[in-house]
């Protein structure tokens, strides 16, 4: 799906695999006339981990990052949140702490939703009911195959698959290929890939001299994505 720059969706559009994109009219309104507009400016925390806060966020503009500060003092990239999507509402579910720090990778604009909210609109509204415990159940299927690629695969496919998913879900098309919209140091994507920093740097430099991207400071253009796909060991119209 082709996005806007600044990440914003389209009026009455959202990305169809977000929670905004697969929810219907009534109960879609209803979501999105709860709760507070709230803007972020980049690198703001939203959430932090350990808090026993009570609320989420829905974005409909930005994305956001998932970091777990570990014990032995590292934070490490777990994930992305984008246009459409619910953050924050594993912990409220669950009535837990958080378990994880949410810190804006652009500016964002959203809607903070308190957890009582959420629970009464879910109370009377099946469908939304149904749409979250889906995403939920992908997020756990997604983490499960994150899983298995650690084992079976080769590092430097990871690195090429954490690209052609980071393409897939925030890739803007242009005259000299395919721009990720969100602003990823070389030692974002190792985490995400669960690789070592020196690992995820030959792995880049390979794809470069294969002329399957190009980098810049702190941004990647993917110029032959089919090759990418084929490095990573995806088929080439594989989606996450």
């Amino acid at each position: 799906m082709l996005r806007p720059e600044n990440g914003a969706a389209p009026d009455g559009e959202w990305p169809h695999t977000s929670l905004l994109g697969r929810l219907r009219g009534r109960t879609k309104e209803a979501l999105l006339n709860l709760g507070t507009p709230m803007n972020y400016a980049a690198r703001q925390p939203v959430i932090r981990q350990g808090e026993d806060s009570r609320y989420v966020l829905l974005l409909l503009s930005g994305c956001v990052k998932v970091v777990v500060h570990t014990e032995v003092g590292q934070d490490v990239l777990v994930g992305m949140r984008g246009v459409g999507e619910l953050v924050g509402e594993m912990a409220l579910l669950a009535d837990d702490d958080r378990s994880a720090n949410v810190v804006t990778a652009t500016p964002v604009r959203a809607r903070l939703i308190k957890g009582i909210e959420l629970h009464e609109l879910m109370e009377r509204n099946s469908e939304l009911c149904v749409v979250v415990a889906r995403m939920i159940t992908e997020r756990l299927r997604f983490a499960d195959r994150r899983r298995v690629e650690f084992i079976a695969c080769p590092a430097p496919e990871r690195v090429g698959r954490v690209l052609v998913e980071l393409v897939d879900q925030y890739g803007t098309h242009s005259s000299d290929g395919w721009r990720l919209r969100i602003p990823l140091n070389q030692a974002e994507i190792a985490s995400l890939a669960g690789v070592a920093l020196s690992t995820a740097e030959k792995a880049l430099q390979s794809m470069q001299r294969r002329a399957m991207l190009r980098r810049r400071y702190r941004h990647i253009v993917v110029t032959d994505l089919a090759r990418l796909r084929s490095f990573s060991g995806l088929p080439e119209r594989h989606s996450y």
